[in-house]
């Protein structure tokens, strides 16, 4: 097979974008920016130019068209094609999804809940009882961008909610269905954004949604009443500071709409009674900088987590009848090793998120007793989320696990006894052997002396001498923790030799509040540092070398992936960023774009402040490329993509293409159907994927079908 490199140089010249100098001044520091025309999405040349590049990009990859078809028909083989979720009881009904062989999306279903026949909750349902609430491959109607926002079930079990969006952005349509009749009905409610659940009111006609406003920030809560305009829809509450967005939910008990507006470091929750939905909201506790809550209803008592007085959180609990702070009682401490997450709460129980020494899990909190009991996966290495237990009077929560070799599992834990039960493990893929792989955890030492965990998913006889292959992740924002996980489409590059690992860098959660402020705002190059001592360490280790280690960045991921090419390009063979947030100083002085405000306490506001703006302009991927040798690279892009803009990666390959000294591949590949999260389909995904790592194998020398 042909690669890349082979190829004579007259094919590879790639598109040329012009350079329209546009001057630019903040604190009395003027540049230009050349590329700056390609944000005008109106202006026909700049998508002739993307379509350029796309070109560009399928011709180079054109020689590696067999390894892609292989590469998707792996993955498409992997796939356990017809699968069912565990249910799950709300009322009289179990609810589930459906996985059909073929189809791109899931089937939402309900059945009858049995209670005097427990063993039926994975059985199919009786002949004729079964009710699809929604088939999303109707609804997708092979829209590749396609998204289903979440839905819900009216208290009476009649009408179904949900919100679908088809062009990518985050931008959504609420739609009603009448479970009796399988009408759905003609009203549309335009406007809704991704956060927030949609949440009924008890008298069954009344929904609360969060709408965007001209920046698409969840600004609004507004309430619809069935049969209404939805043009007339109220407005329940607005927050005006733009730093802010607001999401809701229901409390378990159904007592009460919450509503939480919130910044990266600040949080302000206000009530409505389910009961009263005409009632103005009730703020909780006022905002105060700085400080974050969340909270749960059990029995009469609300309890919260707090930070207040702890870094990573600490556990509260107040009576209904008296929400004043000087009626708090400290229930859990403050714990250096412990980070407080989530928290909900049964009618007897309080669950509440956390992350142990690292490790992903949750308590489970008897406020009769005062005793706590700790919850996690068994083994090491393992992903955890808490799953949906919409029951306020039930007696066990629901959770799943996996890991990099062990398919997801649910399983269920009895609140008293914390017995746990397997529900269900998803079967591993056709042919799948663990037996071929093995998994490592390291640790590579950061220049402050912090230890930075590595997790390694090898082939079984994977070598030490320093002519393995590496693919390596990160992330580190946000305060968002990675943990390994399964992923079957990964060992289509594992079984080619090339191991993939996942580095555990700061700016992420996976330690707490303490581990994401060290990579956040003025720490933020800490995040660079922490992955480029990931690669080094590889290298040192003997598990790679500069020749065989690729990177691997998505989102703000991609502003690592950047920053570190700006820094360490010789460390690298190849490198693949998806929707890269790159042109950062850009986006940061520019408030009237999607997640700007709200971003000021990730990154900082650079018109606010000159030390700001020369802390961001200092790493700034767009702003720091330079004339040096680049790997081979490969960009991805959204042209609907409101998270970050298409002319972010287009300007950083522009700019990188006039000054790269070096001739590895360049490639910009531009999704014009789809946004930020790419195509939505289980199948339609893998050619996305496929591109990828072909890239990857191809500049690794093992691009063979």
């Amino acid at each position: 097979m042909t690669s890349l490199a082979a190829l004579p140089l007259e094919a590879l010249d790639p598109p040329v974008a012009g350079k329209h100098p546009h001057p630019l001044s903040f604190h009395g520091v003027e540049w230009t920016d050349d590329y700056f025309w390609l944000r005008n999405r109106e202006d026909p040349k700049v998508k002739s130019y993307l379509e350029a590049e796309n070109a560009y990009l399928d011709a180079q990859m054109g020689p590696l068209k067999a390894l892609r078809e292989t590469l998707v028909a792996e993955m498409k083989a992997r796939i356990i094609e017809e699968d069912v979720s565990v249910p799950y009881r709300k009322g009289p009904w179990l609810y589930y999804s459906r996985d059909v062989a073929g189809k791109d999306h899931s089937v939402l279903c309900r059945k009858p809940y049995l209670p005097d026949h427990p063993e039926s909750l994975l059985e199919p349902a009786p002949a004729g009882t079964e009710l699809i609430l929604l088939d999303l491959n109707e609804r997708a109607a092979g829209d590749e961008a396609f998204t289903f926002g979440g839905a819900s079930i009216s208290p009476d079990h009649r009408l179904y909610a949900w919100k679908e969006n088809h062009d990518g952005t985050d931008i959504f349509t609420i739609r009603f269905k009448n479970l009796e009749t399988g009408e759905i009905l003609p009203e549309e409610v335009e406007g809704a954004v991704f956060e927030g659940s949609l949440t009924w009111a008890l008298d069954g006609k009344t929904i609360f949604f969060t709408e965007g406003d001209e920046t698409d920030r969840a600004w609004r809560v507004k309430s619809h009443t069935l049969g209404n305009p939805p043009k007339d829809a109220g407005i329940i509450y607005e927050e005006s500071d733009s730093r802010f967005s607001v999401e809701i939910g229901a409390t378990k008990s159904q007592r009460f709409l919450v509503i939480t507006s919130g910044s990266k470091d600040t949080t302000e929750t206000s009530l409505i009674p389910l009961d009263r939905p005409s009632e103005k909201p009730e703020v909780f506790l006022p905002r105060r900088e700085g400080i974050r809550y969340s909270l749960a209803d059990c029995g009469e008592d609300w309890f919260l987590v707090t930070n207040e007085g702890s870094v990573n959180g600490r556990v509260f609990k107040t009576p209904f009848t008296n929400r004043a702070r000087d009626s708090w009682v400290e229930v859990l401490p403050g714990d250096e090793q412990i980070s407080y997450g989530g928290i909900d709460a049964f009618a007897s129980h309080v669950v509440i998120g956390a992350r142990k020494n690292g490790v992903p899990g949750f308590f489970i909190l008897d406020p009769d007793k005062g005793t706590t009991r700790w919850i996690t996966a068994p083994g090491e290495g393992a992903s955890l989320q808490g799953e949906y237990s919409p029951e306020y009077n039930s007696t066990t929560q629901r959770f799943s696990y996996d890991t990099f070799l062990q398919p997801y599992a649910v399983a269920e834990v009895e609140l008293v006894t914390g017995e746990i039960r397997i529900l269900k493990q998803k079967a591993s893929p056709p042919g799948y052997d663990p037996d071929k792989y093995r998994v490592e955890r390291t640790f590579a030492t950061a220049p402050d002396g912090t230890k930075i965990p590595l997790w390694l998913l090898l082939p079984a006889n994977f070598p030490r001498d320093g002519s393995g292959a590496i693919l390596l992740d990160g992330y580190g924002a946000y305060g968002i923790a990675i943990d390994p996980w399964f992923d079957s489409d990964v060992f289509s590059l594992v079984d080619r030799g090339v191991g993939y690992a996942l580095a555990q860098i700061r700016g992420g959660g996976e330690f707490g509040r303490t581990w994401y402020e060290a990579g956040k705002l003025e720490h933020k190059t800490t995040t660079f540092t922490d992955y480029i001592a990931c690669a080094e360490h590889l290298i040192a280790e003997g598990h790679t070398s500069p020749a065989g280690l690729c990177g691997v960045g998505a989102s703000a991921g991609g502003l690592l992936a950047g920053a570190v090419l700006n820094q360490r390009p010789d460390l690298f063979k190849a490198y693949v960023a998806n929707v890269p947030f790159v042109d950062v100083l850009n986006t940061m002085l520019d408030a009237s774009l999607p997640l700007t405000t709200g971003e000021y306490d990730e990154w900082g506001n650079p018109e606010a402040s000159r030390e700001v703006f020369d802390r961001i302009r200092a790493y700034s991927p767009y702003d720091n490329v330079k004339a040096r040798d680049y790997p081979a690279i490969l960009v991805l892009a959204g042209w609907n993509d409101n998270r970050v803009a298409y002319w972010e990666p287009a300007k950083w390959v522009a700019r990188m293409r006039a000054l790269n000294t070096g001739k590895a591949p360049l490639l910009l590949h531009t999704a014009f159907e789809t946004g930020h999260g790419g195509s939505s389909g289980r199948y339609s995904a893998l050619d996305e994927i496929a591109l990828q790592y072909a890239f990857v194998l191809d500049q690794l020398g093992r691009a063979t079908p």
